[in-house]
Formats: structure tokens, sequence, C-alpha cells
């Protein structure tokens, strides 16, 4: 199939799930993107079994098709892409992105032949094409499962009576390449401190974010922030610890509050 878009629009389909990809001579897979076309979306999923980022961009009602088998391609493939369809604010290509089949050369005990593998065909206007190929090894594919995850994340009862959760702080940046000017990242827990954080950034962007585990039991949770030393160095001259929670900026205008000005 082959969906007409944008330098811009394949950079903001592939750049978000980047940060989620890792490269190890011994697991190649984790260093791939998969590129997958279902009813309604075009997907780009990249996971470390840690995190996973999942960027969807919607088709076009003339471009629907049934879903259809994934290309896997390699981050190297992926940072090509991007630096040879370049955008700018007075620029913007268009592309069209091919998703078939290819024919390659391949040598097999010193005879030629060709032999046929799914991949993705970047078309630029001026005549500039990359094809990458897919790379997927024989069941090693971690975002293979990737519907099921993100279902069971998106359909559970968000929230619960939890408080505290450890988290990887290495794995706090990869989330900021999916949020675009003026949008704001959510992050959703589960019922369980062991559950996956649902990272959502508008209608575009899923990811799940395992927990960092450390301990079992009454060890797997954090320590009150109460027992911390910080309550007591900074709530001494309240009389009414309750205002020691006070915010001095407002979280829905991000407008200084009136204690702000008590502050003063």
């Amino acid at each position: 199939m082959r969906i007409d878009m944008t330098a811009r629009d394949w950079a903001e389909l592939v750049k978000p799930v980047l940060p989620h990809l890792v490269k190890d001579a011994d697991f190649p897979e984790f260093a791939q993107v998969r590129i997958e076309v279902g009813n309604l979306a075009l997907y780009a999923i990249a996971t470390d079994r840690y995190t996973m980022g999942i960027e969807r961009r919607p088709l076009d009602k003339r471009d629907r098709y049934r879903p259809q088998q994934p290309v896997h391609v390699d981050l190297d493939d992926v940072q090509a892409s991007l630096r040879l369809f370049r955008y700018s604010k007075d620029s913007n290509p268009a592309l069209s992105v091919t998703i078939d089949t290819v024919s390659v050369p391949v040598e097999v005990m010193g005879d030629q032949g060709r032999y046929n593998v799914m991949a993705v065909t970047l078309d630029a206007g001026d005549g500039k094409r990359l094809v990458m190929q897919d790379r997927r090894m024989q069941g090693r594919d971690p975002a293979e499962h990737w519907q099921k995850h993100v279902s069971a994340a998106l359909a559970r009862v968000q929230g619960g009576s939890i408080s505290g959760i450890y988290l990887n702080p290495d794995h706090l940046g990869r989330w900021a390449a999916a949020v675009r000017a003026g949008e704001r990242l959510t992050l959703w827990t589960g019922a369980e401190r062991k559950d996956p954080i649902l990272v959502t950034v508008d209608e575009h962007f899923a990811g799940v974010w395992m927990p960092f585990a450390w301990g079992t039991g009454e060890n797997a949770a954090p320590q009150q922030p109460t027992v911390l030393p910080w309550l007591d160095e900074l709530a001494g001259d309240y009389t009414d610890l309750r205002t020691a929670s006070g915010l001095l900026v407002d979280p829905g205008t991000g407008e200084a509050s009136d204690e702000d000005e008590d502050a003063e």
C-alpha cells in the first residue's frame, strides 16, 4: 500500500518512539521500529521491554486498507531517513510511503538470485528514494504483542489507593519526544503498584512504562514522605501544616496563586 504524507509527517510518526530503542549486538531486535498498518491508522512501535512507545497516524478514508504484515526497520535506517528527508518551517517536501515487498539480490552457494522481502520505501518528488528492508529475526519480535499490552492498560480502571511508585530515572527523558508544542503528557497508574504506567499524549501517542522492581512485599513500597527530613526542615514555621501543601502556582492556568503574594 502507498500512503501520501510529508517529511514532517514521517518525522512525527517515527521520532517519538526512537528513545525506546537500545543498541545491543546480542539483541538487535531492540533497535528496530515496527511499522504496522491497521484498519484506521499507521503505527510506529518500539520497545526495549521496560518501556514501549506507540505513535499513530490516522489514515485518510481513501488510504484505509486491511491490516497487513508489519515491517521491522533498523534504527540506523530510520535515522538515515530523517537526515535524507528534512523539513523546515519554509519547506516540507511531499513523500510517498510504500509498504510492500521489494526484490533484493541474494547469493546462495555462488549462484546469484533474487527474493522478495517486505520493506518501507520512501520517495520524494525530487527523486530521492530510501528502501528500508524488514530486518526481523525469526521468533524475535519484542513488540509483537503491543496491542495486547496497550489495550490492557487503556481498558483497566485507572488509579487506585497506592501511593509512591519506583520508576527508573533513566527512562524519564524517553517520553519528551512524543510531546509536540502546546501538548501535555499524562501518566496513568493502575490499581496495583506493580501495574505498568500508561503514558498518553493527546490522541496520537500511547506508551507503557514498567515500574522499577525494588524488593518485595512492604519493601516494594517507597517510604512515606513524612519520614524524610523535608517536613521537619520546611514546615516548622507553619501553624497549620495543611498550608504546607498549598501550591504557589495554579496547575490549571500556570499562573501564580494568592499564596504567592503572601509568600512575598
